[in-house]
């Protein structure tokens, strides 16, 4: 277990595809924090908005590390935190290009983290953006016996939910603070996940490496919730969701926990599958079929059918 409390120097770390307003809206969120990070690095997922030129015009002060393709969540993140490292980073404070923290947030997780050397990483409490009162994010809870993940709090109003800082299950990768020897111990983000739940499978490794994850409501952000991804259920989503939540519970969770898991999922997707027949989106409910069947068969023992998220997204496109 580390026994260094001090996590400076703070490099923050932006993870773009797109979305050009929703990145200036990020960078200024952190050019205004108080204290501020001691380095911005934009990693840019091969965007075709010109993304990675108009940072550099508009904000001299941030790296840009570009790409040049779509390693979609893991891999344009586990860029970012090698090139972090390799520079030495004392923390990471990992932010989705859609989320803006409040001034003084980077100082309490900063506080947080230093609190305690056990601690690897601390999540503060997230809200939507519109309604900014709504909760999306109050701390990860994985349900024991059924291993289904959850946020605490979500879309409950601030005002009407009982807070405080506390250990938790996992951290959000919207927006997080890790510790640099957190990172070097359990090593970066799984890319087999390729999108969704990477950050959930990360806290699992970290709590069974000895480390607490920590939630801190003190420290706020509120976030443009899945702008990069479409929003709503898209084909990507609906099919992702169900592969990398099968991973998870392939790796982390005992095999007499599967069989409610599989229940609890398959009722998630029916109750998907309805939503789908109603809108009449036919290539979302084709996806919801597809993730179920490969679920099933990672619950089973299979392997994970190789499957990109270009194939889905050009589905979605041709809608």
């Amino acid at each position: 277990m580390p026994v260094t409390a001090s996590v400076a120097p703070v490099w923050a770390v932006v993870l773009a595809f797109n979305e050009l307003d929703y990145t200036r809206e990020c960078l200024r969120s952190l050019r205004a924090l108080d204290p501020a990070p001691d380095h911005v690095l934009l990693v840019d997922n091969g965007s075709g908005d010109g993304t990675p030129a108009r940072v550099r015009a508009e904000f001299p002060e941030v790296e840009v590390l570009a790409l040049g393709e779509n390693r979609w969540f893991a891999g344009g993140v586990n860029a970012g935190f090698e090139r972090a490292l390799q520079a030495g980073a004392g923390s990471v404070l990992l932010l989705n290009n859609d989320l803006v923290l409040e001034r003084g947030a980077l100082g309490v997780l900063r506080a947080a983290l230093e609190a305690d050397p056990a601690r690897g990483a601390v999540s503060p409490k997230l809200f939507h953006f519109e309604p900014p009162d709504r909760i999306w994010f109050a701390g990860g809870i994985v349900t024991r016996g059924f291993g289904l993940v959850r946020h605490r709090g979500v879309n409950r109003k601030d005002d009407a939910f009982r807070d405080r800082a506390c250990a938790i299950d996992y951290v959000s990768g919207a927006a997080v603070l890790l510790r640099r020897e957190t990172l070097e111990r359990v090593g970066l983000l799984d890319p087999d996940y390729v999108i969704y739940v990477e950050d959930v499978d990360w806290s699992a490794r970290a709590r069974k490496a000895g480390y607490t994850l920590w939630y801190e409501p003190q420290a706020r952000g509120w976030h443009h919730v899945s702008v990069t991804s479409g929003g709503g259920l898209t084909p990507l989503k609906a099919y992702f969701r169900l592969r990398s939540g099968a991973l998870y519970l392939s790796r982390h969770e005992p095999a007499a926990a599967r069989p409610l898991a599989w229940l609890a999922y398959g009722a998630w997707t029916a109750w998907l599958l309805l939503g789908t027949a109603w809108r009449r989106d036919l290539d979302s409910a084709g996806a919801l079929l597809l993730g179920f069947a490969d679920f099933t068969m990672i619950l089973l023992g299979g392997r994970a059918p190789v499957r990109r998220p270009e194939g889905f997204a050009r589905r979605a496109r041709r809608r």
